[in-house]
């Protein structure tokens, strides 16, 4: 009996190891991009703004840029001191919507920082411009679409985009739609409407895969 006391009593006296959970880091830190990028030269400056729980507590952090189905295609990195980066973005790199994906995030005792991934749709960009005449109580209204051409470098015809006309009574007054149509050939669309006194007039282009659209400035009527 006492050997038996005298063993419970030496194991009472062994340390006990307790787990330890891995430190972490207090905070997050975040990034934010454009939702929307048009394309519109041969390159051009996409910049990315960090969070202030980056400026607060990160010594470093990266976020990749990845193409739907093409895989990396750049980054974006906090440093430490600014609190924005950006990339240059050529018109050859693609389009689609690019997750910005988290890769890490360190503290100045290099613990690991929460990161939020997100995405940017990058687009071709485009013009749309329009004029109109009256004829008695009727208006016509003509709409020419152009959107940027990475082969061209530059802006050319958009054919086969579609086209709403929408028109307002008063500066103040929301837009109302009138017709649609498609721009021809050399991306002009013509589309008639009857209009007893003058109106405010425009023509708008729609989203495509691969092209955003546009909304002219007014012409009044």
């Amino acid at each position: 009996m006492l050997t038996r006391v005298a063993a419970v009593a030496a194991i009472s006296l062994v340390p006990t190891a307790v787990a330890v959970a891995p430190a972490q880091a207090a905070g997050s830190c975040s990034i934010s991009v454009p939702s929307k990028v048009s394309i519109y030269s041969p390159y051009r400056e996409i910049t990315a703004k960090f969070s202030a729980g980056c400026v607060r507590y990160a010594e470093s952090a990266w976020w990749s840029i990845v193409h739907p189905t093409q895989g990396h295609s750049g980054s974006f990195y906090y440093d430490g001191t600014s609190s924005s980066d950006s990339y240059d973005w050529y018109d050859w790199e693609g389009m689609g919507t690019f997750k910005v994906r988290p890769e890490f995030a360190y503290d100045h005792d290099y613990d690991e920082l929460a990161q939020n991934s997100t995405t940017m749709t990058v687009k071709l960009g485009s013009r749309t411009s329009a004029s109109s005449t009256r004829s008695g109580k009727y208006v016509t209204v003509k709409g020419t679409a152009k959107r940027y051409s990475p082969g061209a470098g530059g802006y050319r015809s958009w054919s086969g985009a579609k086209a709403s006309l929408q028109m307002k009574s008063c500066s103040s007054c929301s837009w109302k739609y009138v017709k649609s149509g498609t721009t021809n050939g050399s991306g002009v669309v013509t589309m008639k409407s009857y209009a007893s006194t003058s109106r405010y007039w425009r023509v708008v282009t729609s989203d495509t895969s691969s092209t955003w659209g546009r909304a002219s400035s007014y012409t009044k009527r």
